[in-house]
């Protein structure tokens, strides 16, 4: 068995790309701990302002290289069922391929149904990068930067997620 060495960040991580469509920080409001997509259920949640966006210097807006950014909240998340700390592996730590990770969506559970209402999570295995840049998968686009997972033959992603109910 690995053992990893984690860091919890007491920040909200996401991509890049997504904030640069919105540069306002006095716009953006985080819904935290909703696992349901219904707008009621969403009305009985406050939102979070946020404070502060810390993006990656080298984000590469074409290659989507270092595509994560840091949001600082104006208070603080209280942790529970649904709302927990991210921990991330040590920056140099290289994930092995094989090794398993949790995605998790809103994605279809069955082709031709409607996206399920209630916020999916499922098991996709780290792909190596050298077979992800292999010229029958990403062609070199993905750096060492970058995570690769799910199965060659398809089957789960975070938009497509195994029904599990």
């Amino acid at each position: 068995m690995t053992v990893l060495s984690h860091l919890c960040l007491p920040f909200l991580s996401f991509l890049t790309h997504i904030s640069y469509r919105l540069p306002q920080v006095s716009s953006w409001v985080v819904y935290a701990g909703i696992v349901t997509r219904s707008s009621a259920k969403i009305a009985q949640h406050k939102g979070y302002a946020v404070e502060k966006i810390i993006y990656n210097k080298n984000y590469n807006h074409r290659s989507h290289d270092s595509d994560i950014a840091l949001m600082k909240l104006r208070t603080p998340l209280n942790f529970s069922d649904t709302i927990r700390p991210v921990c991330l592996p040590q920056y140099n730590y290289d994930l092995p391929g094989g090794t398993q990770c949790w995605i998790s969506g809103w994605g279809y559970t069955q082709p031709d149904v409607h996206s399920p209402d209630t916020l999916k999570e499922a098991p996709v295995p780290i792909i190596s990068t050298k077979k992800c840049n292999s010229s029958c998968m990403y062609n070199g686009e993905i750096t060492p930067r970058m995570l690769c997972a799910g199965y060659t033959e398809g089957k789960v992603d975070a938009c497509q997620l195994a029904k599990s109910d």
